[in-house]
Order: C-alpha cells, then structure tokens, then sequence
C-alpha cells in the first residue's frame, strides 16, 4: 500500500510520460536514419551524456516554464530519478521568449549561451503515421480533436476545460495568459482544415521556415523543414499522432540534406 501511495505521489509531483521512438522503417523521408534512444530535453541542453552529468535534479526549469512543459524523470524512468525531460505527446516546448528554463539552470546542463532561438536545438521534427494525418482527406478540426489538449492544460478551470472555451482576465498570470492564448488559437481553428502543426509552430520569427503544408496526393500534409528545432508542439497539437521528435537529431541526419540546400 505505502509503494503505490509513493508512486501515486511521484506522479502527481513530477508527472509521467515516455518519448517513443519510431522504428526506421516508419519514418516518411527518412528512413536510413536510425534514431538513438533518449529523452527529448529542455531547450539548451547539451549532449545526453553530459546532461545526465550534469542535471542536478533541481527543479528550477520546471518551477519557471509557462506552458508547464518540462517534467521530472520518475521512479519509473530509465535515466536518473529527477532530471529533467520533456513528454511531447503530453505538452511541447512552445519556444518562450529568453527561455527562462535556460536561465533558470544553476549548472549549465542547459547551456546559458543557448537563450536566442538561434542557438536552440532540441531535435528534429519527422512523420512517423502518415496514413493518420486527416490534413490529406481535407478533414476539418473538431472540437474533440483539439479537446486532448484542454484536458490536459493545468492553469484552466474545470468549466473552462469542460465547455472548450476560455476567456483571458486582466489578473491572470503570465503564465495563465499565455496558456489560455494557445487554447484560444486552437479553437479558431474548429471547423477549417487542419493544419495545426504548421499554423501553430511556436518557432519564430517566421515557423514556415520550420514546418509548413504542401500538395500531396488532392490534399495537404507537413513538410519538415530546415530550421525545426523539435521543440515537439507539432506532436502535441496533431489530434493523430502523426509526429514524432527524435532527439538531438539534425536536419542533415534526417533528411539527407545540409541547411541552405533544403529544397535543393
């Protein structure tokens, strides 16, 4: 009784999630690539095995991220119990301004230098379920589409979560405001044709430049392109699962390409 009420509690504190990894043989324009197994991290971590030396479990980039993003490894996790990762499926990075996670990191497991979107790498972007994406049927966004993610966004009420709607107060924090602002801009999508992943790319200043829409076969389907980050709010925002990020991968790993020569 005491270790399921333990567990009970590590879920509740840190939160759970697992980044699966697609199978090479899955990935639509990129299947020579075979992908190491690992966390997706926060934006400016540096290479894994250094970020597990590192990471001193503290907390602080989760304590200061607005969207509620990063999470803290749990007892059921492989690598060390408190480090911490993101769960894309769950909540992506939505690339805040000055990325105050960065800041935040006392150690430089993520690395200071890395606080302009320049210098933020987190992964890359690939298309793991292709026959799923409903942009190729011309499908339009419904309610119980984008529903996965108001259930799952912690700073709303339970009538605001219920009803599918939210209103942004003057006295609500920051980090309400700018939660609220994303749900707002889901729900204008209802009824339109989907094309969440690339009309709600965080990736500034222009998120064509990271993922964008392109003619395939009488409809529409995403195109990963050069400056994709993996920051992982495409695999949240698609209703199904289409996505996936590979951690720390380039877009020259991927997709056989060099930045500068992407539609080449």
């Amino acid at each position: 009784m005491e270790e399921k009420k333990r567990r009970a509690f590590m879920k509740q504190a840190a939160g759970l999630g697992v980044l699966g990894i697609a199978a090479a043989g899955g990935i639509w324009a990129a299947k020579e690539f075979k992908p190491e197994k690992s966390r997706l991290r926060p934006p400016g971590a540096v290479p894994e095995d250094q970020y597990l030396s590192m990471c001193i479990k503290c907390g602080q980039c989760l304590q200061v991220c607005p969207y509620d993003s990063i999470k803290l490894e749990d007892i059921d996790g492989k690598a060390a119990v408190g480090t911490a990762y993101i769960a894309p499926l769950e909540r992506g990075c939505y690339l805040c301004e000055a990325f105050p996670c960065v800041l935040a990191c006392p150690t430089g497991a993520l690395d200071h230098e890395s606080n302009v979107i320049e210098k933020i790498h987190m992964g890359m972007a690939i298309v793991v379920n292709e026959s799923a994406c409903i942009a190729l049927e011309n499908k339009k966004v419904t309610k119980e589409m984008i529903g996965r993610i108001y259930d799952h966004t912690k700073v709303i009420s339970e009538e605001e979560r219920r009803e599918r709607k939210v209103v942004i107060y003057d006295n609500d924090p920051e980090k309400v405001k700018l939660q609220k602002e994303l749900l707002q801009k889901l729900s204008a999508k209802e009824g339109q044709t989907c094309d969440l992943c690339a009309s709600l790319c965080p990736y500034k200043p222009d998120p064509s430049l990271a993922i964008g829409m392109v003619d395939k076969n009488g409809g529409l389907f995403p195109e990963i392109r050069e400056s994709c980050v993996g920051c992982g709010a495409c695999v949240e925002l698609c209703p199904t699962k289409v996505l996936q990020i590979l951690p720390y991968a380039t877009y020259a790993e991927v997709y056989g390409k060099k930045k500068g020569n992407a539609h080449a």
